[in-house]
């Protein structure tokens, strides 16, 4: 029975190594692109509702940003994958216009910050599934030398897309030419009143910095 065992070993090392051969699949596990969605250095501007409910004042806030963006990949490479997984750093900055005096630092809570992106072939069709990229805790924000607040927090957003998914997202991404890229920010968080009053003008922008996407098989 030795002489099987011999065989079987033999026809795997044999199957592996026309495997790798072929452009070595066995060994490639993951690929990253960097900035798939094309976002770093652009900004997502949108102005806030204000209410006072007694001691809290509550924020709510809706954006949007649309752009055109060529190919960033091919798809022919990608073949297999099992996932995509994409990350993005992003960062808020506030400006508020009140007649009364603001703080130097203040904490918002209950931050619930969503930030769908969606892309689009030249022409609107076809359309990859929605990539949300999502952020809640708290944040606190510090008063800069123009006048306007930045969050201390560096936001670092990741989804994971499955096979599914991540393969029509890639297939738009390397072909078509020319892609439609847009971003719907929706924002609510809660603050002392004392650090934005009743009456006070918030606009926020949400600026985008580098982002990347991994491709796993």
């Amino acid at each position: 029975m030795r002489w099987l065992y011999l065989v079987a070993v033999a026809l795997t090392a044999a199957s592996v190594g026309a495997l790798v051969g072929c452009g070595g699949v066995v060994l490639r596990t993951s690929k990253t692109l960097a900035e798939p969605l094309g976002l770093q250095g652009r900004s997502a501007d949108a102005n806030a509702v204000v209410s006072v409910d007694g001691l809290t004042t509550h924020l709510s806030a809706s954006g949007t940003l649309q752009f055109a963006m060529e190919d960033r990949t091919s798809s022919e490479s990608y073949e297999g994958l099992s996932r995509v997984e994409l990350a993005q750093n992003a960062s808020l900055l506030f400006s508020i216009v009140t007649d009364g005096a603001l703080p130097a630092t203040f904490t918002m809570r209950n931050v619930n910050l969503r930030i769908i992106v969606r892309v689009a072939e030249s022409g609107g069709t076809p359309v990859a599934p929605p990539v949300e990229f999502t952020y809640t805790g708290s944040l606190t924000l510090d008063r800069q030398s123009d006048g306007r607040y930045k969050a201390r927090e560096s936001l670092f957003l990741q989804r994971s897309l499955d096979r599914f998914d991540g393969s029509s997202l890639i297939a738009i991404l390397g072909s078509g030419g020319v892609n439609t890229i847009s971003v719907n920010i929706f924002l609510t968080a809660d603050t002392s009143s004392p650090n934005i009053p009743s009456g006070a003008t918030v606009s926020m922008s949400l600026q985008f910095g580098e982002g990347s996407a991994t491709v796993r098989w």
